[in-house]
Parts: C-alpha cells; structure tokens; sequence
C-alpha cells in the first residue's frame, strides 16, 4: 500500500570545513574519478515518468520503493529516499555513489530529479552521474544483435528514443512518431520495441510487420544501481553545468516563442 508520505525536508550533513572534501571536489569539479575498492552503498531514482523509482544498494541488500503517482514526485521523492535509507541503515553522506535519470521524459519530473540529486551531492560531496533514459530501458537487452528501440510517450504521437545494437546507442536521441521509427531503423532481423510505452506505440503502426514488442516491468531503477558505478569509473561524475537532457522545448518555452513572434 502507497503509504503517500507527506513531504519532508532531507538533511544532508554539512562537509568538512573550508568546503568539499577530496572526493567531493571531484564530483564537483567533475574530474576524473577512480577508486580502488568497489562501490557499496548507491542511491539511484528516476523521476523521468510517472512512475517514481527510487532504489537504495547497500552490503545489505537492496531496497526499492516503487510509487504510480502521476507526476506528483516533488511532493513525496525526498521521504522515499529518507525512508529507504533509514531501511538500509544509511545516510545520505555515507553513500558512494548518487545515481538519477537525465532524460528525456517530464519536463517537471526531470528538473525536480536533477535540482535534488544536485542538492544532495553539493551538501555530501557525494559524486553525482545522471543516466539517460532510453540508456537505461536498453541496458536489460544489451545481447540483442538486431536493433532494439526503447520508447518513451513524447505525447503528440511521438515518442522520444534511440536505436540499439548490441547495447551500443547507433543513432542520436530522436523525437519521432512510430511509423517514421520503424521506418528508419527496421532491418532484416526485425526490431524489438521496449520502455513503458511500447504498447501505445503499438497502437500507432499501421501494421507491425516483424516488429516485436518486449513487456515492460518498472524495474529499470536496478539497471540504474550497475550502471552508475561503470559511469563513473569510465567517464567521472557529472559536470556542474550537466542539466536534463531534453530533445523538445517545453509547452512554456514554445509558448513563450509563439508570444514573442518567434
């Protein structure tokens, strides 16, 4: 049962005095970043949809919190993470690694996603590494020889996404309705739809040919655990400067343009 926990401020204890620690100069200055001992403790959440994921490893187990809420995360995303990590018998500046999704998906679950993980790891020196998402939706799928196309609902009838082979990204993030996907990216091998809106996807083909469809279970925030640490160790935390990864403005900034005359 959703316990629906009102919202709640997270304390994030202060660093050291002077400013970041080493490791938190790192994750702010986004330097190279390598350690010698495995990561054990990660956080990980994805606010790019409506469903809210928010996950928690540790040398205990792992723990997740899973929540359908529409796009009300603001409103609860913080006492999950405070929640998990009282479970997990942790806390925010004992963690090794902060893990959140980078997009595309809701603009609002995006910006509120990236603004707290950036909190979070500015107030710990925790290093942060944000995802994009069709990366995450593939990551389960990463042994397919024929191109695999995870989709998220872009609304309009379009679907934003990327065309995999092999668990190697083939082509830029894209924003493009399902006929022009399967158009350009099918091959002889056929094509395998994925990601939480594979089946509204469905519904906008003509006809589906030797496209196959994969279910969907709302458990990528776990990809997001073996992920991060790989990020990390290969390309260092985020930038400062890193944001969400939008490939459409938003209705407001279109908005704004049509005022403006643009």
């Amino acid at each position: 049962m959703d316990r629906s926990p009102s919202r709640v401020a997270l304390p994030v204890p202060a660093g050291p005095a002077g400013g970041c620690s080493a490791l938190g100069r790192q994750a702010c200055h986004g330097r190279n970043y390598r350690r010698t001992e495995p990561l054990m403790k990660i956080l990980a959440f994805d606010t790019s949809g409506p469903v809210l994921s928010v996950a928690l490893e540790t040398p205990r187990g792992r723990y997740a919190l899973i929540r359908d809420i529409g796009l009300r995360h603001g409103e609860i995303l913080a006492s999950l993470i405070q929640q998990l990590c009282t479970d997990g018998e942790t806390s925010i500046r004992d963690l090794d690694l902060i893990v959140c999704a980078r997009g595309p998906g809701s603009f609002t679950g995006l910006r509120i996603g990236m603004s707290l993980a950036k909190g979070l790891s500015a107030g710990s020196g925790v290093p942060l590494v944000s995802l994009p998402v069709p990366d995450i939706l593939v990551h389960p799928y990463s042994f397919y020889a024929s191109p695999v196309i995870p989709v998220i609902d872009a609304k309009k009838g379009r679907f934003y996404g990327a065309c995999y082979i092999g668990g190697t990204r083939k082509s830029e993030y894209f924003d493009l309705d399902a006929e022009t996907i399967v158009r350009r990216y099918n091959s002889a091998e056929g094509i395998l739809i994925a990601g939480p809106d594979a089946e509204l996807f469905k519904s906008g083909l003509s006809e589906t040919g030797n496209v196959s469809f994969a279910p969907y279970s709302p458990t990528a925030v776990f990809d997001m655990l073996s992920m991060g640490p790989v990020q990390l160790e290969t390309t260092g935390p985020d930038a400062p400067g890193q944001g969400p990864l939008y490939i459409r403005k938003s209705e407001a900034e279109l908005g704004m343009e049509k005022d403006n005359g643009g």
